[in-house]
């Protein structure tokens, strides 16, 4: 074989082997940033599906009413690896004839042109296909495939991935191989033995192509304790003792007790521990290494069924910590759950509750995770003695009912308690603390609430103490803030106009400001007092003649310095200095600069003592 022949040959595997890379990386990519998400949001695109933050994507889409993400699309998961044989055939193909040769440039230039108009059509009908009862709307849009995009306060950067690039270079190879072989070989004449080698190029690719599919398979520590699950009487205890195994399901009724530092090790794929049925117990074992990919949902402990108790567990290096799905009856309590950052863009939740009724979430350490606590569709759910930090949002109610969030401490997450869309909620005796990163860096939010009673916490050193929007959602609703000790926050309370709580008892301390609207004004159904008692303010300034705890003159919320802070930020340095107490002054005696009352306690109390009531 002459030169030209062996460099069409060469180039043809090359290009061959270039195609069949472009399976094995991702094809496009998106990343979401924004202030909530200051990792970002990923979302990549490979012939086989979308992995990613795709459950995080459709809790988003879900509150601007767009449908939500498919991970595997049938007609392009079925089309692409269809598509994908045709061009590396075409490829090994093309030393036979000039013909040969451009269809399998033109197929391999059309596959990843091809691949991007089908990815802004998605795009595109994603952006168009709102639902108008949706909690935000949004007006129709359309994300760019390649290039930059704005909405709301998300920033969309998307771009081409390496496997894309396989494609291109690909048909860059295939070009530089046919130059350069007409220099060599200006007349060729096709021989038998060109259609022999390219046939036998054709049958070793597809033999490598078999090999590089066929998926890891992964080697269990043991079969023994499977074995033994399996084997045991229904009702009875199995006790391990030390060792490291593979992933269990565990049936119920059932006690798995771990002893000696038994380990449970998933192996990088699915759920490391699956609880089926009703009764498990599940205490004592260490577990580790979930799947990693996002669209799994991998767990180290997912459970379903009724009655299970989950007690005691070092739970890490996994996806999600504790799942539970579809039952009730649950009681997970004193574990150390500590998910980690190796498994897609985020962790996932610590315990994540979804459709669970009935249930405790007790005296649980949590970590370095997506949402310390999430309750999604839940019932009846009572989340106490937890120990949050360093996770996205540290306690996370979502459509939930009857949620009882009590004598938690969350400290240093992006957000402490994010309660929204939710009703009948009790928010008791916590200690949310030290949350200032991030423009949600919010002790408590507060979103479209039903009734609420938030009393005997701790909200303090937070950007924002308290914000509330659309709280209570609903006349005959009552959203009370009672006794809480709200102090220490560059704001102590952030109302949107449409927030009607009623405040009472507090101890409103040391705040930059106290009290922000954030319209034009507080709402009118707003109550900072009840029953003749109204909130103990530091600033508060009057007198009580008559010694019964209460001021004798109201106590008026007017923040002439937070109306300029507000227009320029820079103002906050002077907060509490000679200058601070200039402009308050001079708002006080010349009506000209005074601004209109934020609110007034018309009964302010001369102290504060916590009471915690219920």
């Amino acid at each position: 074989m002459n030169r030209g022949i062996t460099l069409r040959t060469g180039s043809a595997l090359a290009a061959a082997a270039l195609v069949a890379l472009s399976s094995i990386f991702p094809l496009w990519s998106m990343t979401m940033r924004a202030p909530q998400y200051p990792k970002g949001l990923r979302l990549e695109a490979f012939g086989s599906g979308m992995v990613g933050d795709v459950r995080e994507l459709n809790i988003i889409n879900h509150y601007v009413g767009m449908p939500p993400i498919d991970p595997a699309p049938a007609l392009e998961t079925a089309a692409f690896p269809i598509a994908l044989t045709v061009v590396i055939a075409l490829c090994l193909l093309s030393p036979v004839h000039r013909w040969a040769r451009r269809l399998a440039l033109t197929a391999v230039v059309a596959m990843p042109i091809g691949i991007l108009i089908d990815v802004q059509w998605w795009l595109y009908r994603y952006g168009h296909s709102l639902d108008p009862k949706a909690p935000i709307r949004l007006e129709p849009f359309t994300p760019l495939v390649i290039g930059s995009s704005t909405l709301g306060n998300f920033v969309t950067s998307s771009t081409v991935s390496w496997g894309v690039v396989c494609l291109l270079a690909a048909a860059a190879v295939l070009v530089l191989g046919e130059r350069l072989s007409r220099r060599h070989e200006p007349r060729l004449h096709v021989s038998g033995a060109v259609h022999r080698t390219a046939a036998a190029s054709i049958v070793n690719f597809f033999a490598i192509a078999l090999a590089v599919a066929l998926p890891d398979i992964a080697v269990a520590q043991t079969p023994a304790l499977q074995a033994r699950l399996d084997a045991a009487p229904r009702g009875s205890t199995v006790t391990v003792d030390g060792g490291v195994h593979g992933p269990i399901i565990v049936r119920g009724p059932l006690s798995v007790v771990g002893m000696n530092g038994a380990l449970i090790d998933g192996a990088g794929a699915g759920s490391v521990v699956t609880i089926e049925g009703e009764g498990v117990v599940f205490r004592g074992f260490t577990v580790r290494n979930s799947g990693r990919q996002v669209t799994e949902e991998a767990a180290g402990i997912k459970a379903t069924g009724n009655g299970h108790r989950i007690a005691g567990n070092d739970v890490h290096d996994v996806y999600f910590g504790i799942h539970l799905g579809d039952g009730g009856g649950h009681v997970v309590e004193d574990n150390r759950i500590t998910p980690g950052v190796h498994h897609g863009a985020r962790p996932g939740h610590g315990i994540s509750a979804w459709h669970v009724h009935d249930s405790q979430l007790r005296r649980n350490r949590i970590a370095d995770a997506r949402d310390g606590i999430y309750l999604s569709f839940t019932d009846g759910v009572v989340v106490s003695g937890n120990e949050i930090t360093r996770c996205r949002y540290g306690l996370h109610s979502m459509y939930s009912q009857r949620a009882d969030f009590s004598d938690n401490v969350v400290t240093g997450n992006l957000l402490g308690a994010a309660l929204m869309n939710s009703d009948r909620l009790i928010l008791a005796r916590n200690r949310i603390e030290q949350h200032r990163q991030g423009a949600a860096a919010y002790g408590v939010l507060l979103k479209d609430i039903g009734d609420l009673i938030a009393t005997g916490n701790i909200i303090a050193a937070n950007r924002i103490g308290v914000y509330a929007e659309g709280v209570p959602d609903r006349p005959g609703r009552e959203a009370r803030l009672e006794a809480n000790v709200i102090a220490g926050n560059e704001v102590g309370l952030a109302l949107q106009g449409n927030a009607a709580l009623t405040v009472v008892a507090n101890r409103i301390a040391e705040n930059l400001t106290d009290v922000r609207a954030l319209g034009r004004q507080l709402s009118s159904a707003s109550r900072w007092s009840r029953d003749g008692r109204g909130n103990s303010w530091s600033v508060y300034r009057g007198y009580d003649a008559d010694g019964d705890g209460i001021g004798d003159v109201p106590h008026t919320v007017e923040n002439a310095m937070d109306a300029l802070v507000r227009g320029n930020p820079q103002v906050q340095a002077l907060l509490y200095t000679p200058a601070h107490l200039a402009i308050e002054a001079a708002a006080r005696m010349f009506p000209l600069f005074r601004q209109p009352p934020v609110l007034v306690d018309e009964h302010p109390l001369m102290s504060f003592a916590s009471r915690g009531a219920r």
